[in-house]
């Protein structure tokens, strides 16, 4: 490949990027002036973008002065539930994942089990993790870890177990005859051929993860994005700050989507030759 080809192959990836975002924001362009459009027009009973974006910036610089905390503050109290459950979530997910998708006749013996727990909403753990974590010093934030590990437990589970069953064949086959043992198949074949599986369950989990944490800090949570949203609303509905609120989660979800896309590229740089 002369050093022309290369150029023009750079210069195309380029444009295709730039093309792509370009499309990305024009969507969240039209949203902003369909927000204006009806706020303006009180086709809602809803304060219109910039009045939102007033607000947002006051509980970023200075914070609700109502609870002396900033969003930042509030989303970080959040955050680092969702981290701690998802992380709890992927290591047993993934751990348990493997070993289902592998041993067959484990599968067969806690398959029922699973399949019997995966349908309960997370939420539906609420009641129970209060009566669980009555005599710990700090309930609220356990039953939070539970709704959240719950919620995201699932997806790393599901989709480890079909990813390990997806592998070709062949492949074992053909480490077996080399010569390989069980040790190398599990981390020199099934490994690399299951991760992109494990980080789509990841991903799936975050999402799960956030939406679960918010919802538990509605019931009798003391802090977090979730509790002040709430909080806001059960005061005096005040739509600005409950709108900002859940911009703050918007913004974070994006943002560790996007962390989980990056990580995916570096993990299986195959996929994106």
């Amino acid at each position: 490949m002369n050093n022309d080809t290369g150029v023009s192959i750079k210069h195309g990836r380029e444009k295709y990027k730039n093309n792509n975002s370009i499309i990305s924001m024009s969507s969240l362009i039209i949203f902003f002036l369909v927000w204006y459009f009806l706020a303006h027009n009180n086709l809602v009973n809803l304060p219109g973008p910039v009045q939102t974006m007033k607000v947002f910036f006051v509980l970023i610089t200075t914070g609700d002065q109502l609870y002396n905390k900033s969003i930042q503050e509030l989303t970080l109290s959040s955050l680092k539930v969702v981290l701690q459950g998802v992380s709890l979530s992927f290591i047993l997910g993934f751990s348990l994942g493997m070993i289902m998708g592998y041993f067959k006749t484990f599968e067969l013996f806690i398959n029922t089990i699973i399949e019997m727990l995966r349908p309960i909403p997370p939420l539906a753990w609420i009641p129970l993790g209060y009566i669980l974590f009555a005599f710990t010093d700090k309930p609220s934030t356990y039953v939070q870890l539970l709704v959240v590990f719950v919620g995201a437990f699932f997806p790393v589970l599901v989709n480890t177990v079909m990813g390990v069953k997806q592998i070709d064949r062949i492949l074992l086959d053909a480490a077996r005859s080399c010569g390989a043992k069980k040790k190398d198949i599990i981390f020199r074949v099934i490994f690399p051929a299951v991760l992109p599986s494990v980080i789509t369950g990841l991903r799936i989990g975050l999402g799960v993860g956030w939406m679960c944490i918010v919802a538990a800090e509605f019931v009798g949570g003391r802090s977090g994005i979730g509790y002040y949203i709430w909080s806001v609303y059960s005061i005096g509905g005040r739509s600005a700050e409950i709108i900002s609120g859940m911009i703050a989660i918007g913004v974070v979800s994006y943002f560790l989507n996007k962390s989980v896309l990056v990580l995916e590229k570096r993990l299986t740089p195959w996929r994106y030759c």
